[in-house]
């Protein structure tokens, strides 16, 4: 610092006519120092200011935007959804009208059960096939959330009740075909599940 205030002062002295020069008194406290890499830091508190303008999952779940009313919506409301995932089930899978799924020893069998975890569940009819809980065993509905560990299923009685997916074994139906999967393996966010490559063998049964 020093050093750039006495470089400062000789080149102002250097400004003043020759024989005035033995009256200029410059005064250290009167001198402010711009740098540069002080402007970087404060343009980058700024950006991070501005960054977080959109609502975190804490701030998400507190406001209960990732919440459904248990007993305000009805059955015939979901309908319409499930209608559209049928459309869309047959698309993910590339199953067309008449056709079978892959047998085990086929060779799109593999990349069939893999689409198979993969696809999202919301508008699926689900079944309860099978769970370490005894009274979750049954209990069916359609798909009207799919979280990490969960999912929500509407009943016809215009319930949503909430099934941990590691805990149990679902089935579902498409058309005449029947599927199980392990809720395990749907453990993750559809996001997330949708992009995961799965490296384990995954083998629906049917």
């Amino acid at each position: 610092m020093e050093r750039e205030t006495e470089s400062l002062k000789e080149f102002l002295t250097d400004l003043v006519v020759p024989h005035h020069r033995c009256n200029v008194n410059i005064i250290p406290d009167h001198i402010t120092m711009l740098h540069g890499t002080k402007i970087k830091k404060q343009h980058t508190r700024k950006r991070r200011a501005h960054k977080s303008a959109s609502l975190t999952r804490r701030e998400y779940a507190k406001l209960g935007l990732n919440a459904l009313p248990t007993r305000q919506m009805r059955y015939e409301q979901a309908l319409p959804l499930h209608k559209l995932w049928r459309g869309y089930i047959r698309e993910h899978l590339d199953l067309k009208e008449g056709e079978q799924v892959p047998q085990l020893h086929e060779k799109r069998y593999d990349e069939f059960s893999r689409q198979l975890v993969k696809m999202d569940l919301h508008g699926a009819k689900l079944r309860v096939h099978q769970s370490k809980c005894p009274t979750l065993v049954g209990l069916n509905g359609i798909c009207v959330m799919d979280t990490k560990n969960v999912l929500k299923l509407l009943g016809e009685d215009h319930r949503v009740r909430t099934v941990p997916k590691s805990e149990c074994v679902f089935s579902l139906h498409v058309d005449s075909m029947e599927f199980i999967i392990f809720g395990q393996h749907l453990n993750m966010r559809p996001a997330e599940r949708s992009v995961k490559k799965i490296k384990s063998y995954v083998e629906p049964f049917m």
